[in-house]
């Protein structure tokens, strides 16, 4: 018998026809097979190393399904399990209630369950709490576009999850006051304008992601108290969105001397174009063991709202910039290695830059300077990348005058 069980939604359905008919019947065949798989399991091979099921929160279909996992959990050992659940996203009320019908009707599946992943749900105050409580072996949890109405405070504990995503919910503040074994968290999209998450018992913290769009009325935020309860992370991505700078950068202080010490890798996400990237360097100064740095600058045209009026109205910032008090400071980092820049072009701002990061790092070994990014829409706009004849002026502009061992590399991205 499979020990790997994988049952998706999506693979009964037809993508060019998916209609509500189509998903009616697509949802009727993952609970046959579910019931069918699950039931002719021979007992006596009683481990399940893998059960991901994925499928449409609809009528009582999820609740079939909950109860046929939660007879296998009964009946033989499920190491691994995982429900995905999608929504649409026109009516967040009705199916944040259906869930909780589904999470009353199947507690033994929801108790047995290690990873979640949810979509397009709008809960009561007291509602993810109660779910984080009753899924104890929880060591995986997504929520995307998920809320508890209008500024409303997410409160939270677990002893056992490991990896937890927040993205685009609409919580006024999320507060992680217990997660001894938290080691990885995503937080992306905040309507806060005071800092929008807050950390408690997070010893073990390794790696954190934080992703925004900034707008004129988001206030700038310090790391150095943002990341104050996070002294173990290791590997930190700060995402823009080509939108406006939303760290304050800061000169050198204790506090973030502690919060960055352990730093070994940063990754700033879809910076806008055209703007000074000196500021960058506080993290540099700040993270004396950081070994790697990499950054994209992008104007995403696809995803950005260029209208002019449209921009005024939802109070985009037309000054996306930042800028550090400190940046005319010479100093010097030992650790540094590695530096690669997406979506670079031979504009004085960016090799000024590259140049000041040779200087600072005295031991930089690698420097990758690469093309931009595209996705399949914009594929098509015509490339500002250095071509091969120009690269080693490009070259010769930044390293000139200056002691590095560097070896600089100019990469194109394959499609």
């Amino acid at each position: 018998m499979l020990s790997r069980l994988v049952i998706n939604v999506w693979d009964f359905l037809d993508p060019f026809n998916c209609n509500n008919d189509e998903i009616v019947r697509g949802s009727k065949a993952v609970v046959k097979v579910t019931k069918s798989i699950l039931g002719r399991r021979d007992l006596s091979r009683n481990t399940i190393q893998f059960l991901c099921m994925t499928f449409i929160l609809r009528e009582d279909d999820p609740i079939s399904i909950g109860h046929a996992v939660a007879h296998a959990m009964a009946t033989q050992k499920v190491e691994i399990a995982e429900f995905t659940i999608f929504c649409d996203d026109d009516d967040l009320v009705i199916y944040g209630r259906r869930f909780m019908l589904f999470f009353d009707a199947c507690p033994n599946a929801f108790g047995g369950l290690t990873r979640l992943n949810l979509e397009n749900l709008r809960f009561g105050e007291s509602d993810i709490p109660n779910v984080l409580n009753t899924c104890k072996r929880l060591n995986h949890l997504r929520l995307f576009y998920c809320d508890s109405g209008s500024c409303t405070v997410l409160k939270v504990e677990h002893a056992q999850l490991s990896e937890l995503a927040i993205v685009n919910c609409s919580f006024e503040r999320v507060e992680l006051n217990s997660f001894p074994k938290l080691i990885r968290i995503i937080f992306e999209g905040w309507i806060s304008f005071e800092d929008p998450l807050s950390f408690g018992d997070v010893l073990l913290l390794d790696t954190v992601s934080l992703t925004n769009v900034s707008l004129s009325w988001h206030k700038m935020i310090k790391l150095s108290k943002f990341l104050r309860r996070t002294p173990s992370v290791k590997r930190l991505k700060l995402g823009f969105n080509s939108e406006k700078i939303w760290v304050q950068p800061e000169c050198l202080t204790e506090r973030l001397a502690y919060v960055f010490h352990q730093l070994r890798f940063v990754n700033l996400s879809n910076m806008p174009e055209g703007y000074d990237l000196t500021w960058t360097l506080f993290i540099l100064k700040a993270a004396p063991n950081l070994k790697e740095l990499y950054m994209s600058v992008w104007d995403h045209l696809c995803e950005m709202k260029t209208d002019a009026k449209e921009r005024k109205s939802l109070s985009y910032s037309e000054n996306k910039g930042a800028e550090w008090e400190s940046s005319a400071i010479a100093f010097q980092h030992q650790s540094l290695v590695t530096l690669a820049i997406f979506g670079f072009r031979a504009r004085d701002y960016m090799m000024n830059y590259v140049r000041r990061v040779m200087e600072t790092a005295v031991n930089l070994k690698a420097v990758f300077l690469y093309d931009r990014l595209t996705c399949d829409k914009c594929r098509s706009i015509l490339s500002r990348f250095p071509p091969k004849w120009k690269q080693d002026c490009v070259e010769k502009f930044i390293t000139n005058g200056i002691k590095s061992s560097a070896i600089m590399q100019f990469q194109t991205i394959a499609i």
